[in-house]
This record gives structure tokens, C-alpha cells and sequence, in this order.
């Protein structure tokens, strides 16, 4: 198959797309206002204050939504993989200062994948990015 590394990039990109897609989605298009309070009350032994752990809990599932499907699609691909990233670092830490380690380990995993689909950029071609690239190319 001549562009299996590039199907194969799409399908390794789609499956965290629609990961983050869902995860962000099941949350804003649910019972949102219960899934704050539920974040803020877990947080109550730890020293944040509620208005941080208000704000976090509130940024998480928009950008998992909105960059998942970003994500998804293949589009400002570099600069989803870094949000993703960021706030997968807002969660470790939330996780970590609750000492549920084995979800710390869980959530390493997240960063590890978003860190492949990163190193391995050059393979993005089923994308809308590429898509615009070569758009932009044929125009000049």
C-alpha cells in the first residue's frame, strides 16, 4: 500500500480526535453544571481555591471538545496536539495533588500518545491541513 503511513497517522490522529471529542462532549452536552460541582467538591481537601478549581473544571471539556475534533479532522493539528498537551498537564496536576496515581499514570499515557502524533507530523497528509496547504500551493 503506497500511503500506509500516512492512513495509518490518520487513523492513530481520528482515534485521539474522537477520544477528546467525547470525552469533552459527554460532559458539555450532559449534566454539565454537575460535573463542576462534582470537580469542585473533589477538590476541597487540596489547597486551591475554589475559584481555580471552578476555572479548571470549567476550560478542560470545551478544549477537549473543541480541539478533539480539531484533532479529529486534522486541522491547526500542531497547535491542538499542544493544547491537548497543556491541558493534559492542568489534569496531571489536578490528579497528582489528589495523589490518584494510578490515573496520573493513565493520563502519562495521553501525553505519550499526543507526543507520537506530534514526532510523527511529516505523516499528516489526510488532514485538512494538507488539504489547505496544497490549496495555497495550487493558487500561487
Amino acid at each position: 500500500m503506497k500511503n500506509y503511513k500516512e492512513y495509518n497517522y490518520l487513523l492513530l490522529r481520528a482515534v485521539m480526535g474522537i477520544n477528546m471529542t467525547i470525552h469533552g462532549g459527554v460532559r458539555l452536552f450532559g449534566d454539565y453544571s454537575a460535573f463542576i460541582s462534582k470537580m469542585e467538591k473533589m477538590f476541597e481537601p487540596t489547597f486551591l481555591p475554589n475559584f481555580l478549581i471552578s476555572f479548571g473544571a470549567n476550560f478542560i471539556s470545551p478544549v477537549e471538545f473543541i480541539f478533539g475534533i480539531f484533532l479529529l479532522i486534522g486541522f491547526k493539528t500542531k497547535i491542538s496536539i499542544l493544547v491537548l498537551n497543556l491541558n493534559m498537564m492542568l489534569l496531571i496536576s489536578g490528579v497528582c495533588l489528589l495523589q490518584k496515581w494510578e490515573l496520573a499514570g493513565l493520563q502519562m499515557a495521553y501525553v505519550l500518545y499526543l507526543f507520537f502524533i506530534g514526532n510523527f507530523i511529516e505523516f499528516n497528509k489526510v488532514s485538512v491541513d494538507h488539504l489547505l496547504i496544497t490549496k495555497g500551493k495550487n493558487n500561487e
